[in-house]
């Protein structure tokens, strides 16, 4: 999984898809007073402070949206084609505990790619594996994708460049409102957006949540489907027969987007229908938008959490060099058309 909004990236040796990761004892032997375990320690609130009695051992504990991961940080070689082998450090979890209705965890473990020195591209660019730490992705909602991260040059055309907020440890357009339709949600509040890869599903504060809902419902008013729950998401909807993907129902309701406030100026993401709903395998069709006040760590930060769903068929591009967040609607399952929007890629 890739994740944004961390900086640790981490294996699961217990429970992955894949055969475990077994590291040699000396691999875990990262000194809690050295900068490796310091860089985390500033990127990453709220883990311990280093134990006397184990001076030679890491330790860290992440409180995420859907979960905890709770493990020690390890060291072991990484090749980049071209480059000399180097040793990056990364979690090694040994705990880690999720809701207890989510499925089996269909992942080895977190890709994290967050602004902090403990992140991952900010570990090559230190090791001169890359010599710019920049980031890009584009999610297909068929499934495909691309990940570039180091020496790439992001699209020349068409792109929606916004700089990032210095303040925030995650990557962060700025103050954003909710639109539907074209018309600002009830009271026109501002939160602070994050862009988060590693969340399925978009959040917002629960006082614009049940506005969003309101107005969806409103919209819908006139339509066929009826409402029912869903096994994952609270509102969902059903055809007089299954969905088989959200362009059989798409055209029934309206278009999102986001207003957002910056340096500069401001700056619209659209999200269109196809980058809020999801098709349950049932044939359903679900608003893949959340109550953040639902969440235990989300309902206290008040932000907009902007999850994977409404990043498809984006092309994002996290520039930590120029200090700016850019996107631009790319088919992300065609490589021509990404190559036509990329000049080179690693």
């Amino acid at each position: 999984m890739i994740d944004l909004c961390f900086d640790i990236c981490f294996v699961v040796p217990q429970r992955p898809p894949h055969p475990y990761y077994k590291p040699a004892a000396d691999k875990l032997r990262v000194q809690c007073g050295g900068p490796l375990c310091a860089a985390m320690r500033r990127d990453v609130p709220g883990i311990p402070e280093c134990s006397r009695k184990d001076p030679h051992r890491c330790h860290y504990e992440i409180q995420y949206v859907t979960g905890k991961s709770e493990g020690d940080l390890a060291t072991d070689i990484i090749s980049v084609i071209g480059k000399d082998k180097k040793n990056i450090a990364f979690g090694c979890g040994y705990n880690q505990e999720e809701p207890a209705d989510a499925p089996p965890s269909s992942v080895d473990g977190i890709l994290g790619l967050g602004r902090g020195k403990a992140g991952f591209a900010a570990q090559l660019k230190g090791l001169k594996m890359i010599t710019e730490n920049v980031i890009g992705h584009c999610f297909s909602g068929k499934g495909k994708g691309v990940l570039l991260v180091g020496d790439f040059n992001p699209p020349s055309r068409g792109v929606t460049w916004v700089p990032m907020r210095e303040s925030l440890f995650y990557y962060s357009p700025g103050l954003a409102e909710l639109f539907i339709d074209k018309q600002p949600i009830r009271g026109n509040p501002t939160f602070e957006a994050v862009f988060d890869s590693g969340t399925t599903y978009t959040f917002v504060p629960a006082q614009i949540y049940n506005e969003l809902v309101s107005k969806v419902r409103g919209t819908l008013s006139e339509s066929s489907l009826v409402e029912v729950k869903g096994r994952a998401l609270p509102l969902c909807w059903k055809g007089k027969k299954p969905f088989r993907s959200v362009n059989d129902v798409k055209n029934q309701f309206k278009a999102l987007s986001l207003k957002i406030t910056h340096a500069h100026g401001t700056s619209y993401l659209d999200i269109p229908p196809q980058n809020y709903l999801i098709v349950e395998e049932d044939g359903k069709t679900c608003l893949a938008i959340r109550d953040a006040s639902s969440d235990p760590v989300l309902k206290e930060l008040n932000f907009i959490l902007i999850g994977a769903v409404t990043m498809q068929d984006l092309f994002v591009i996290y520039n930590n060099e120029s200090k700016q967040l850019g996107w631009v609607r790319a088919q992300c399952d065609k490589a021509q058309e990404l190559e036509s929007i990329i000049d080179s890629r690693l």
